[in-house]
């Protein structure tokens, strides 16, 4: 035994121990050999089947330990590793093999410390394959990136000098390297396990920021709610106010309209088609002044307002007797177009001379059909200024009545609107704070999970680099496998 190398399988029970808690099926395999013979073993496998089998029988007269061949698709079990001291792949020389090939191939080699790697024939991809060989073994089984290749083209005798001088505790290095195998794959898994808790960490942020922000905001936005509703009711008020005055003047249009060119039938039947135009006027901004502060109570759930009682236009007195000012225009009237007749008269003395006893009657006529024509007038124009100064009356008083129609409407939902969205936006704010100190206590849980997660995966992954530190170093040791690997060199 050379010096400094451990007794047989005495790999340090705190390795084994750090294994259990990561690796348990793997520790208790590394127990298990504890109590096995030493492997004496050469398992030959490989994906070309014929070169594997050539090989094992050049090695058969050559190796004193025990030949085993197998394909490279044989199980962990049935290749019995545990009775292998040492193994040989062996590649095809036409190209790469496939991916169960080479989990296979990592597989043997986290097991069995001792692998040796050949390349059946010449092939034509030489030394590009080889290329290729090597650089698929740095990712798949770093350890064996600079192994030597034995091209079986030139003849096993290379390969048969290293196998034929006997390893040193092959056993002991093959438990070493099934700790190895399994420290390194735990820390495997714990480092990706640290990338995606620190993904997850980020998107965990990235949506705890967001919520935050969101009830922020919704809270800022609260603290202007009922301020907003004040001004929309405003609003509301304001348009239905511009709305009612345009709507009085285009109804006080059209009666002038109307009233300008009716006749005496159509100055009769006006009241009346003004009166109903009043109403549905009166109606209409009824209807729209409920429509727009149902939609107001609705947005809110605030109640209803039952629909308020229209004003009545009166419709005027009826009169066939001219007023005082009226009857006093006629006669003046009448009188000017009398003396205007007198005058005629006078003027046409030498007509009347040539008419004879038709000249007064004549004039006469003329005067009444004048005077006739002038009280006509007078009447036509007397209608018309009285229904007009009704109608000024109706719609001063109609506008006066909507007007107050519309305030009582905005002050009452003032008064019940106000209140309700008050309440309701308290609630709200309490909902809002309540998921806000939720929100805050979560980050805190998160943050100090994180702290905890991060702090159990940095001396995790400290613990097990310093393990496999340690392993280095037992595998590194001078053994008689040093020599071979020089001889095969």
């Amino acid at each position: 035994m050379a010096a400094g190398v451990p007794a047989p399988y005495s790999v340090p029970e705190s390795l084994v121990e750090l294994l259990a808690r990561h690796d348990p099926e793997r520790a208790e395999q590394v127990r298990r050999l504890r109590g096995v013979p030493p492997p004496d073993a050469v398992l030959v496998l490989g994906g070309a089947e014929r070169a594997v089998g050539r090989l094992t029988a050049s090695l058969a007269a050559e190796v004193p330990a025990r030949l085993r061949c197998a394909p490279a698709e044989v199980s962990a079990r049935q290749a019995r590793l545990a009775e292998t001291g040492a193994a040989v792949w062996v590649f095809g020389a036409e190209a790469l093999p496939p991916p169960a090939h080479w989990a296979r191939l990592a597989a043997l080699a986290g097991q069995v410390d001792e692998v040796h790697l050949a390349v059946a024939g010449a092939g034509p991809a030489g030394a590009g394959l080889v290329n290729a060989l090597r650089g698929r073994l740095a990712e798949v089984v770093p350890r064996l990136a600079d192994a030597p290749l034995y091209p079986l083209a030139d003849g096993p005798d290379r390969l048969v000098a290293v196998l034929a001088r006997p390893a040193d505790q092959p056993g002991y290095r093959n438990a070493l390297r099934i700790v190895e195998t399994g420290l390194a794959m735990a820390q495997g898994r714990r480092e990706v396990r640290a990338r995606h808790a620190a993904r997850r960490e980020l998107v965990t942020g990235r949506a705890l920021d967001r919520e935050g922000a969101e009830l922020t905001a919704g809270l800022r936005e609260l603290a202007v709610e009922s301020r907003r509703l004040r001004t929309d009711l405003a609003e509301l008020r304001r348009a239905s106010s511009v709305e009612l005055a345009g709507a009085l003047r285009t109804l006080r249009d059209d009666a002038r309209l109307r009233l300008g060119q009716a006749d005496r039938a159509g100055r009769a039947s006006f009241p009346e088609q003004f009166r109903a135009a009043a109403t549905e006027l009166a109606g209409r901004v009824a209807d729209r002044t409920e429509g727009r502060w149902a939609g107001a109570a609705r947005s809110i759930g605030g109640p209803g307002w039952p629909r308020p009682e229209l004003p009545v236009v009166a419709l005027p007195g009826r009169s066939n007797r001219f007023r005082l000012d009226e009857r006093i225009m006629l006669l003046v009237g009448v009188s000017s177009v009398l003396g205007l007749g007198r005058q005629l008269l006078s003027s046409m003395a030498g007509a009347a001379s040539a008419l004879g006893g038709v000249a007064v009657p004549a004039a006469v006529g003329v005067c009444v059909g004048v005077a006739w024509w002038l009280a006509r007038s007078r009447r036509v124009a007397a209608d018309r200024a009285r229904l007009g100064r009704w109608t000024s009356e109706v719609l001063a008083d109609l506008h006066t009545a909507l007007e107050a129609m519309l305030t009582e409407r905005a002050l009452a939902a003032e008064r019940q609107l106000v209140p309700l969205l008050d309440r309701q936006v308290e609630a709200r704010r309490d909902a809002l704070s309540a998921k806000r100190g939720e929100h805050d206590r979560l980050t805190r849980r998160v943050a100090a999970r994180r702290a905890e997660l991060s702090a159990t995966d940095g001396q995790c992954l400290d613990e097990l680099a310093s393990a496999r530190a340690e392993l280095s170093g037992l595998l590194t040791a001078p053994t008689q496998l040093a020599d071979r690997a020089e001889l095969a060199g």
